[in-house]
């Protein structure tokens, strides 16, 4: 070997440690990125949540009654882990003089008071009770309306898919603590709503 020849290092697969150390340095590079872009992406602000949330206007003639001021008084910032929004006045649907609310993301969970009976209450409905108020659920695809029917009005709270039930749980609590409950029927008939 003559002085001006170096010898060229190579590992036992005959490849030279520049490319390996290459190599390894690419690949690095490569889960560092992706460890940065899903902090990045993990970090993004959610859907604003805070704005109004529009609801769609149902009838419910009992809205105005003392019962459902109450209620939409006791009412919580908080339903399970979402938070209370203001509504937004679809086709005059907000507020609570409407007997309105919601909390979440825009699949929000939606309560209601002073609806009419449905046609699914009857007498012999299979009720479900939840923290102390009977409810008659009603499913629409995914989502779930629990119908509460053993308070002198009918309340609604909507739970879309995925929500899960702690919304439900604490909504039923302040339910029961601030309606009386009282009976559904009697002798065969559902007890007339105030109105």
């Amino acid at each position: 070997m003559s002085a001006d020849q170096s010898p060229t290092l190579r590992t036992r697969d005959g490849i030279a440690p520049a490319r390996v150390i290459a190599a390894i340095a690419v690949a690095v590079l490569a889960v560092v990125g992706v460890v940065v872009v899903s902090t990045v992406v993990r970090s993004a602000p959610d859907p604003d949540v805070t704005g109004p949330l529009a609801v769609s206007p149902l009838d419910a003639p009992g809205a105005g009654t003392q019962a459902c001021r109450d209620l939409m008084a006791a009412l919580p910032e908080q339903a399970g882990d979402l938070t209370r929004r203001p509504l937004a006045d679809v086709a005059g649907a907000a507020g609570e003089e409407h007997a309105v609310a919601g909390w979440g993301p825009d699949e929000a969970v939606v309560l209601r008071c002073g609806l009419d009976d449905p046609a699914e209450l009857t007498c012999s409905s299979a009720l479900s009770e939840v923290n102390g108020v009977a409810y008659l659920p009603i499913s629409v695809g995914d989502a779930t309306t629990w119908l509460a029917v053993d308070r002198s009005v009918r309340i609604a709270v909507s739970i879309p898919p995925g929500v899960g039930t702690a919304a439900l749980q604490d909504l039923s609590e302040v339910i029961a603590a601030t309606l009386p409950q009282r009976a559904v029927c009697t002798d065969g008939v559902l007890l007339p709503l105030d109105r």
